[in-house]
């Protein structure tokens, strides 16, 4: 009976020297650490994509944030836009004052001190 331990200890000696030294056991090991990392790469892949779609889909409504200041703050306009202008107050109902046209007329007076 201690000859079958004693094989059987020996065997799987062996048997655990073939699979370390078997190249198969690596590839596996290597495989699933790559897998792992693939797994990794995915979901951050799949997070880039998910942020190009929304850009893609912010510029399909034509809100670049760029060009929204460009026009709203510094009032530039796109080489195809069509511009139009309204005088002042056409729009919003109030009148503006008018400016005035040239300087006021006076009417020439004598002084006191010159009729004599």
């Amino acid at each position: 009976m201690a000859a079958f331990f004693v094989s059987l200890g020996v065997s799987a000696l062996l048997l655990g020297m073939v699979l370390v030294t078997d190249g198969r056991v690596m590839e596996l090991r290597k495989a699933k650490a790559e897998v792992r990392e693939l797994d990794r790469k995915l979901v951050e892949e799949k997070k880039e994509n998910a942020r190009l779609i929304a850009a893609i889909h912010t510029a399909d409504r034509e809100e670049f944030p760029a060009e929204k200041v460009a026009r709203e703050e510094f009032n530039l306009v796109h080489p195809e836009d069509l511009v139009l202008l309204y005088p002042p107050g056409s729009l919003s109902g109030d009148k503006p004052t008018p400016a005035p046209t040239g300087f006021p007329r006076t009417t020439a007076t004598a002084l006191p001190s010159a009729i004599h």
